[in-house]
């Protein structure tokens, strides 16, 4: 399923994915990309706005072959002012599969976000006030102000990144990318797959 975009629908896409790909620039082993198709484990195909996938380590859930075979960790679509036909589907189809991530914005003046986080199989919107970062559990050290969101200070968006991705939290994610298995413990993996799952490592600052 491939949604066309206005322009102003495909200027948000370019500006958030800069960011989220800013990110990822100090992250090694994630792929992301942007209108890549996304097969789920049913054969249900969509063609999200940008999708973020972990490609190594005990985290990964999909396989990057002539598209996404299986749910990406992060997941992110545009939509326009008042219309979200769409997102009903999606929403259901990527928590039933595991997305861990969802998050659709709003075409609207401020900016306006749901962000739908994996808690228990279930997705649950996460609220965050305009003073605070919404702090991504599927991308440890991705930190977004919601205030520079609303306004679309991207600026401030990846200053906030940068900060993100120098602590502890990200440390422990590339550590799953890059080190798993390595002088680690079964237990000691089975405990960061969990601190993923739950979305203590996205909070450890």
């Amino acid at each position: 399923m491939f949604r066309e975009l206005d322009v102003g629908q495909s200027a948000l896409l370019a500006d958030i994915a800069m960011c989220i790909n800013h990110y990822r620039l100090f992250s090694p082993g994630l792929y992301c990309c942007i209108h890549a198709t996304v097969e789920l484990n049913d054969g249900t195909r969509f063609c999200p706005g940008i999708v973020v996938q972990v490609n190594h380590g005990p985290l990964k859930q999909c396989e990057p072959n002539d598209c996404f075979k299986g749910p990406p960790n992060f997941v992110l679509d545009v939509f326009p002012e008042g219309d979200m036909l769409d997102y009903a589907r999606s929403h259901d189809c990527f928590e039933r599969h595991g997305v861990v991530e969802y998050v659709a914005l709003r075409l609207t003046e401020p900016v306006e976000w749901i962000w739908n986080r994996l808690v228990d199989g279930k997705f649950s919107v996460i609220e965050t006030a305009d003073d605070e970062l919404i702090m991504s559990a599927a991308l440890p050290g991705l930190w977004i102000p919601s205030h520079a969101l609303k306004h679309r200070n991207w600026w401030a968006v990846m200053a906030a990144i940068e900060r993100g991705v120098s602590r502890v939290g990200h440390h422990d994610f590339m550590n799953t990318i890059w080190k798993a298995g390595k002088n680690r413990t079964q237990e000691e993996i089975r405990q960061a797959i969990d601190d993923y799952r739950t979305g203590r490592m996205g909070r450890v600052a």
